[in-house]
């Protein structure tokens, strides 16, 4: 998600739970033990805000796509869980165990109160990420509420910005792929920029069809496939011309460099950089 956004946003806001960083950070010797909680529910202080962990369960667990440690997690969550999630582009942080850092993994299905459950897409590195690439069905993950705004397309209503031009590369399409499953872009003219090293590193290739039957034009970018490595700011700049700029609004997901690219170009197209929205 956007989060390595997400990150930024609660390191800056994180402060106040310095001292207690400070105590957890002191060498084993000199802190204070207290005792185990057995139970993952209880208000934590997270820099982020103040939240109730609770917990889901691993209904399945498999391959994404063929390389790059993807993996595609369906968890089984309570009602009050999913009820919290109102909007495409919020996000959820997990852990697997109390003393475990958080990861922040956007939900990758639309909202559905009544569903009980939240589809995931997970890449695998080092740390929490990689602990709940391990986990099975019925191994138990701790979480937050849905956190965060999500994508809030009321900044560029349909109506005025009927061109719609969506943008993320990698795990970033997670999100993407609730906003196009919700139905919210339905009436749009909709373009999707989805950069990726190649096929076997992409997740939802399987449902390009469905997407494309929504409306959604897709451009898949293969920065190892072909030519000169190819990004999806270099396909856009290939589009630029034909670019109303004036109905146009963008949705992106990604890291910072890319985000910064697309913006950049898509201001010199004429859309103003508030109809540029993201999820936090």
């Amino acid at each position: 998600i956007p989060v390595a956004a997400a990150r930024r946003l609660a390191a800056s806001r994180s402060a106040a739970v310095a001292p207690l960083r400070r105590a957890l950070l002191a060498p084993r010797s000199s802190r204070v033990l207290m005792p185990a909680r057995r139970s993952n529910h209880g208000i934590v202080t997270a820099g982020w805000n103040d939240f109730t962990w609770g917990s889901g369960s691993i209904v399945t667990n498999e391959p994404a796509a063929a390389d790059g440690g993807l993996r595609s997690i369906v968890l089984k969550v309570d009602g009050e869980m999913a009820k919290g999630y109102a909007k495409p582009g919020q996000f959820c942080q997990l852990r697997a165990a109390d003393d475990g850092k958080p990861a922040f993994i956007a939900i990758a299905s639309p909202p559905d109160a009544d569903a009980g459950t939240f589809e995931l897409l997970v890449k695998r590195s080092d740390g929490t990420a990689g602990e709940i690439c391990d986990m099975t069905a019925g191994d138990v993950v701790q979480m937050s509420p849905p956190m965060g705004p999500g994508f809030d397309m009321d900044k560029a209503p349909a109506d005025a910005f009927p061109n719609t031009l969506l943008f993320a590369t990698g795990s970033g399409i997670s999100p993407i792929r609730a906003l196009i499953a919700s139905g919210v872009l339905v009436g749009r003219n909709v373009t999707l920029y989805y950069g990726t090293a190649s096929p076997t590193y992409t997740a939802f290739m399987d449902e390009f069809k469905a997407w494309e039957a929504r409306g959604v034009r897709v451009r898949h970018v293969q920065s190892r496939v072909g030519g000169p490595p190819t990004y999806v700011q270099d396909a856009l700049k290939e589009d630029a011309e034909n670019i109303d700029g004036g109905k146009t609004c963008a949705v992106l997901v990604g890291q910072k460099e890319m985000t910064t690219a697309v913006i950049e170009v898509l201001e010199g197209a004429g859309v103003a950089k508030e109809r540029c929205i993201m999820n936090f």
